[in-house]
């Protein structure tokens, strides 16, 4: 009974040696592995010129300022916002695509480990900011994200700029193919009132172009009345050519003769029996 009780604590201790070397060492290949993954964003470059004009300055304090420090921590700050919005934006689409299989589990530790580094960033850059400035840790993100949003803005607004110049561009381009010499030189000097919107956009149109201001708008405007009128002339032709199309075929059938009415055969009169009979 005691050798078989013996037996028993044996074999559960020599599995649990295999069992606990196997964690040990399926960890440890797990550690390494993530150890060795990519990080998410590779590279800073503002976080570099920081650190290159911190160290400059530890040389030589006369060839950079405080005023250029705070600068550099500014433009590093903005970056850093910019990366933590994309990652808190990103985190939950990257987690559902791991979750359903369609992306590798290491990007998920991947991601995971960058946002743990960015964290890391923003408290240095805080502790940073306090030194520079006593109380401005506490107010530099705000600021940064002020103004990371008005950059959008701005970006926003120059690619909208873009587009406009691009479909003002064609447009203008295809109202200048469709006129002759003499037409544009008629609505260089005349001009037309038509197309008020144009004008909204004269110097945006004449700079575009490369013309003095009020001459293009009054070239896109004389060809915008001219196609205009060219479409109001064709509805009209195609309008009397309908009307007369109709009046052609009410005329025919008014002309064209009526079938005459057949009228009843006339009962021809039965041939008169005559006597055949000889008389001998």
């Amino acid at each position: 009974m005691a050798s078989g009780t013996g037996m028993l604590l044996v074999y559960i201790f020599g599995w649990g040696i295999v069992f606990g070397t196997f964690v040990h060492y399926y960890h440890k290949r797990k550690a390494q592995s993530l150890s060795k993954l990519e990080a998410w964003y590779p590279t800073h470059p503002e976080r570099d010129i920081y650190f290159s004009l911190l160290k400059l300055q530890k040389q030589s304090p006369e060839m950079v300022s405080n005023e250029a420090l705070m600068a550099a921590l500014f433009r590093r700050a903005m970056t850093d916002i910019i990366r933590m919005v994309e990652i808190q934006t990103n985190k939950q689409a990257l987690a559902t695509l791991v979750k359903s299989g369609a992306m590798s589990e290491e990007y998920l530790h991947q991601f995971d480990a960058s946002e743990t580094e960015k964290e890391a960033e923003l408290m240095s850059v805080a502790q940073e900011a306090e030194r520079l400035r006593p109380g401005w840790g506490r107010t530099i993100f705000a600021a940064a994200s002020e103004m990371v949003n008005c950059s959008r803005l701005r970006e926003l607004r120059e690619e909208m700029l873009r587009l406009s110049f691009e479909s003002a561009n064609c447009v203008r381009s295809t109202m200048l193919e469709d006129m002759g010499e003499e037409e544009r030189k008629k609505a260089l000097a005349e001009g037309t009132p038509e197309n008020k919107e144009l004008v909204k956009n004269d110097v945006l149109l004449s700079s575009i172009y490369n013309m003095p201001i009020g001459e293009g708008v009054k070239v896109a405007a004389a060809a915008h009345a001219r196609r205009q009128a060219e479409e109001k002339t064709k509805m009209e032709v195609e309008a009397k050519k309908k009307a007369k199309e109709s009046d052609d075929s009410t005329s025919s059938e008014e002309q064209s003769p009526k079938p005459e009415e057949k009228k009843p055969e006339e009962e021809k009169p039965a041939p008169q029996e005559t006597d055949s009979k000889e008389s001998f």
